[in-house]
């Protein structure tokens, strides 16, 4: 098991108070995604959700009648977004996969290709450039001729110009997380350390800490990368939601076409 299935997996209970917290925010987010899509006249269709979490895109996308596949390592969040989709009605429009974004091809030879893809909320740079590079060519491989790529809400170089803290913390009604990172620009490497407490009465007791690694690339490192791979950046925003026009501190708002 990586380092990355372990943070993840290990600590998915945890993690999955941290996606409830944002689910509104996905469905905001999935609106304008919708809006993305219909300016490329894609009304319809198949969407790929890479490291789709609960689910708090892919449901709402499906509800608006596209078929969607979402893959994610922890079998909790598959869990949970198959039980949304029921509950919303839309089973039969969504597939989630316990599954390794490195191995899509094991996954994906079944289905038709795909009109769209996304990667929402830093999905990318926790196995390195290569595989970066290596993932986005297989993205391509089953993707339509001018299908779109939406990469979103995804840290950049840029963005850690007004928005990198050392330490930071959030807290819930029932959990408090401990965040640290260090950032080295000669390797583009941010390590993260969090760690986790719950609450027992008054107090916070601790519970688990997890360290992760991720390559940060700038907006312009992003695009090459894409264009390496098959996909051509035609549009940057600073933010999906109202796609707000790109700032030189934006994060990574992007949309591809399919070469």
């Amino acid at each position: 098991m990586s380092s990355v299935e372990k943070f993840f997996i290990d600590n998915s209970k945890i993690f999955l108070k941290v996606m409830l917290h944002r689910w509104d925010q996905g469905l905001e987010e999935a609106k304008w995604i919708k809006k993305i899509l219909e300016s490329h006249n894609i009304y319809e269709g198949k969407i790929l959700d890479l490291m789709c979490g609960i689910g708090r895109h892919a449901v709402y996308l499906a509800k608006a009648g596209y078929e969607v596949v979402g893959i994610d390592f922890s079998p909790l969040f598959i869990e949970y977004a198959r039980k949304k989709a029921d509950e919303m009605g839309v089973s039969s429009l969504t597939k989630f996969i316990t599954g390794d974004v490195r191995r899509l091809s094991e996954y994906l030879r079944e289905y038709d290709k795909f009109d769209a893809v996304l990667s929402i909320w830093t999905s990318i740079g926790y196995f390195g450039e290569e595989t970066d590079l290596k993932i986005f060519r297989a993205v391509r491989h089953f993707s339509r001729n001018d299908a779109l790529l939406i990469i979103g809400d995804t840290v950049s170089k840029e963005s850690l110009i007004n928005d990198f803290y050392p330490t930071s913390y959030t807290e819930f009604n029932d959990l408090l997380i401990l965040h640290f990172a260090e950032y080295d620009p000669l390797s583009s490497l941010i390590k993260d350390i969090w760690r986790f407490y719950e609450k027992n009465g008054d107090n916070w007791v601790f519970s688990s800490v997890a360290k992760l690694e991720i390559r940060i690339y700038s907006i312009g490192e992003i695009a090459s990368l894409l264009n390496r791979a098959g996909w051509k950046v035609i549009e940057a925003y600073d933010s999906i939601i109202g796609l707000t026009p790109l700032r030189n501190d934006s994060r990574i708002n992007i949309v591809a076409n399919a070469k």
